[in-house]
């Protein structure tokens, strides 16, 4: 009979489902709609929930904690070394002990890819903060000279490139985990579970508080409301038509 228990808490599958409409917004508002006041707003949500993964990933339950996924150099490569083996997976008579080792929360190349994920999505919003078309200008452009806001526009058109990139591979990542080592990981992130397979140790029976993690959303997003209202008098007025 097969065993499962939660591994990711409500907050950290909220995260995840709500940065995927957000990222995909913020393309959509602007590739498609061409509304860059919808793009900021979208950016704005983007900004406040990457600002409270950064806090969950220290005081969210044991698998959302950053400590728990993020792995030495050898382990990577070690664990490198096992892609193309199910997890239990034998070969001829020995038994792939090493390549069936399964982690209940990200593996080690999960959790590079979410640090990459992350890196290149804050890079996006921050810098988009500071970025212009030359018609609306970022909260923060104000802030800094007119070669500095064309250089930000530039690297956040740039960077955007990268954040394709990383979600492809994201994509692509989850298909061939689902195909080749038969782990639903999608499936995982939206129920929270994943089934025990012998070898596996149980974690923590520690539950994540929904209240604190209420309580560092609000906080989020007041400081993102914040960044976002604060300098607008200092932000440059387009010369130039929209029209």
């Amino acid at each position: 009979m097969k065993k499962f228990i939660l591994i990711w808490d409500l907050p950290t599958r909220l995260f995840h489902w709500c940065l995927v409409v957000a990222v995909f917004y913020s393309w959509l508002s602007i590739e498609v709609l061409e509304n860059m006041q919808h793009h900021f707003y979208s950016g704005y949500v983007v900004l406040t929930l990457l600002l409270f993964r950064l806090v969950w990933g220290f005081v969210g339950s044991q698998h959302s904690r950053f400590k728990s996924f993020i792995y030495s150099p050898s382990v990577l490569l070690s664990y490198s070394k096992t892609l193309g083996f199910k997890s239990g997976s034998k070969v001829g008579s020995k038994s792939r002990s090493k390549s069936a080792k399964r982690y209940l929360g990200h593996n080690p190349l999960g959790g590079v890819s979410v640090i990459i994920m992350i890196g290149a999505l804050l890079a996006q919003s921050i810098l988009g903060l500071f970025s212009s078309d030359d018609y609306f200008f970022g909260p923060l452009s104000g802030l800094i000279s007119a070669e500095t806001i064309a250089l930000t526009s530039e690297l956040h058109l740039l960077n955007s490139n990268a954040v394709f990139a990383v979600i492809g591979l994201h994509v692509l990542a989850i298909i061939y985990y689902k195909i080749i080592k038969s782990e639903p990981l999608t499936s995982a992130m939206l129920s929270g579970n994943k089934e025990i397979h012998e070898g596996n140790t149980l974690p923590e029976s520690r539950i994540a508080s929904r209240l604190l993690a209420l309580a560092v959303i609000i906080l989020c997003a007041i400081l993102v409301y914040y960044l976002a209202t604060a300098f607008l008098h200092l932000v440059p007025i387009s010369t130039e038509s929209y029209y």
